[in-house]
């Protein structure tokens, strides 16, 4: 009789699928540990994982030599990749101190620019006020030069008038009046009419300056007593003028040597103050580039302290994990092997009856 259609298809629906096994969380923390042993030959790796249920399964009261042995060999496998562990987060927290030590001398150098920026800027703020009193200092002391010069211009008009007055009278007498005196001008009148600004200025006696006219205009020849008489009273109002202003002058001497000295003090003291403001000036100059270059020197080192700061950040970050996975590591497959590795029938009994 043929089997019916279906009946092997409807065979393997109904009997259960074979379901995986359900591992020990700490027997499966011993296999990761194993797993992670890279120099662990892969012939006894694969000896190790199949051998790690029986071996850590049976209460270490109970075991015989050759789970013993197998049990030391997967200690020393947990360990050495514990080991490893270890030695990867000591590299990289070796790492982070010298990347530590570099960020901290990149902060110590913006610490100190920093410093020294502020330091600058105080500098710079006080060149400038010591250029702003150098200016005023200067400024006063060109009002009192002015002052000194407006008053020996002034003192010395009566003077200076004086000198002026005499000079008029020496050339009159020596160039016109001697020319009309000796006879020696071609045209006398001339003479004459360059003496009348000065004669404006002297009290002649009325006779006189009416006889000046014609006793002028003759020659030497056809002049009588009268006429040198005239000629004699002109020249000598004329000295005697200048006699006056000389004495004039020579009186008010003096005082304006006294205003000329002042002046000179007040130039010096002009000068003086010009170049300190001038000096006040060069060093503020020298100030500001000084605080320019610091400027820059100080954000030069912030964007350095900036630029490293992601791989100090990187740094940190991989020994972190790195200490993680040490930390995990005990926890599930160091922590769970002492635990089954320590484990007793004699202390389950123990623990199931309290």
């Amino acid at each position: 009789m043929a089997p019916k259609k279906g009946t092997k298809r409807q065979a393997e629906a109904a009997s259960p699928v074979a379901k995986k096994p359900k591992v020990d969380p700490a027997i499966a923390g011993v296999n990761e540990a194993i797993e992670q042993a890279a120099d662990l030959p892969e012939s006894c790796r694969k000896m190790l994982l199949a051998s790690v249920t029986a071996a850590l399964g049976a209460p270490s009261d109970e075991r015989h030599e050759l789970q013993v042995a197998v049990v030391a060999m997967i200690g020393q496998v947990v360990e050495g990749v514990q080991a490893k562990l270890q030695e990867a987060l000591d590299t990289e927290g070796a790492n982070v101190g010298g990347v530590e030590a570099r960020r901290t001398e990149l902060q110590a150098a913006l610490a100190a620019l920093e410093e020294a920026l502020t330091a600058a800027k105080d500098d710079f703020d006080t060149k400038k006020r010591t250029l702003a009193q150098a200016a005023e200092a200067a400024l006063s002391a060109k009002g009192v030069l002015q002052e000194k010069q407006e008053a020996q211009r002034m003192g010395d008009v009566a003077m200076v008038q004086a000198k002026e007055s005499k000079a008029a009278l020496d050339k009159g007498i020596e160039v016109d009046l001697h020319a009309i005196t000796e006879g020696t001008s071609e045209s006398p009148m001339q003479n004459y009419e360059a003496l009348l600004p000065l004669l404006k200025e002297l009290a002649l006696d009325q006779s006189l300056q009416s006889a000046l006219p014609s006793v002028c205009a003759k020659k030497a020849a056809d002049r009588g007593s009268f006429d040198s008489m005239v000629l004699e009273q002109l020249g000598q109002t004329l000295r005697d003028a200048a006699a006056a202003h000389t004495r004039v002058a020579e009186e008010a001497l003096p005082a304006s040597k006294d205003r000329e000295l002042a002046v000179e003090a007040a130039q010096t003291d002009v000068d003086a103050g010009n170049a300190v403001q001038l000096a006040a000036a060069q060093a503020l100059s020298a100030a500001d580039e000084a605080k320019k270059a610091a400027t820059a020197a100080t954000k030069a080192a912030k964007d350095a302290l900036a630029a490293f700061e992601p791989e100090y950040a990187q740094a940190t970050e991989v020994r972190d994990a790195q200490a993680k996975k040490l930390e995990d590591f005990k926890v599930k497959s160091v922590g769970n092997f002492e635990f089954l590795r320590d484990n007793s029938a004699t202390a389950t009994a123990n623990t199931g009856g309290a």
